[in-house]
């Protein structure tokens, strides 16, 4: 497994921009970024947009279900009057790769947010169509970019369809996290795992750990595995904690300020293993 320490911008530079849109992706780019998280869903006609919610109501200035309404209805909105940024629109994925086909350097990490737990087969064209336009834009193999999911349906979907040399899986522990897990051991799929330290009851009750950085032995058993182990923790921009994940083998860290997360690492000498 390479070691390389990756630092990625959580939905663009969420912390200081509209998440998900065209402005938030061209400013993380201005940094010192080895990728871009970015999540996109289905439209009621077929089209693929960047948003990460599963209704228009938190990011933009409408409301609606994005499955139940067509692109222009969802252009409509704007997705920066709530942040500041007046005018901002919600991307396309094909804005988005048409961006990011200019910056081969710089990985994607799609996240799929169509789950066939939820919404049955409209989750699994939606996941062929996406695949298609990134295919179309370049946007597509191991060391181009990295499909996440919440759905251990779609991470089956995806290693029937398509090969492991050609796609890297991104998924999460506990696997309790992972809708269908019941059913499919979501961890023989994976190439990467998100890990968190949310605890599960035997009866499927869910509570957050008092520390948010999951016991090394996790991070051990992941990299035995030859699964990537990544970590994210939101706004938290704690020294501590990247030290901390860093100690115990984290590779891949995600967050909403990678200008503040990527001086952390730089301090703890995480990032000079990639040079």
């Amino acid at each position: 497994m390479d070691t390389t320490i990756t630092l990625t911008a959580h939905r663009g530079y969420r912390a200081k921009f509209p998440e998900n849109t065209m402005l938030a992706f061209e400013e993380a780019l201005k940094l010192d970024i080895d990728s871009i998280e970015m999540d996109v869903r289905m439209t009621k006609d077929n089209e693929i947009v960047v948003i990460h919610d599963a209704a228009l109501d938190r990011t933009t200035d409408k409301t609606g279900v994005i499955k139940n309404l067509t692109l222009a209805e969802i252009r409509e909105a704007d997705a920066g009057v709530k942040f500041g940024h007046p005018g901002v629109k919600v991307p396309t994925l094909e804005e988005f790769l048409q961006l990011m086909s200019t910056r081969p350097d710089v990985k994607v990490l799609l996240e799929l947010k169509d789950y066939p737990e939820q919404v049955g087969a409209f989750a699994y064209a939606s996941c062929e169509k996406t695949i298609a336009l990134c295919k179309k834009y370049g946007v597509w193999g191991k060391d181009r970019i990295t499909i996440i999911t919440f759905s251990t349906g779609i991470c089956a979907w995806l290693r029937h369809k398509h090969p492991r040399e050609e796609i890297t899986i991104h998924g999460f522990y506990p696997k309790q996290k992972m809708l269908g897990w019941e059913k499919d051991d979501p961890y023989k799929y994976y190439d990467e795992v998100c890990l968190f330290s949310d605890i599960y009851t035997m009866d499927g009750d869910h509570c957050k750990a008092s520390h948010p950085v999951v016991e090394k032995e996790k991070f051990t058993q992941f990299a035995l595995m030859d699964v990537k182990p990544c970590v994210y923790w939101g706004w938290d921009v704690n020294e501590e904690h990247y030290k901390e994940a860093f100690s115990y083998g984290a590779i891949g860290f995600t967050c909403d300020d990678p200008y503040e997360c990527g001086k952390i690492l730089d301090k703890i000498g995480a990032r000079k293993l990639r040079k």
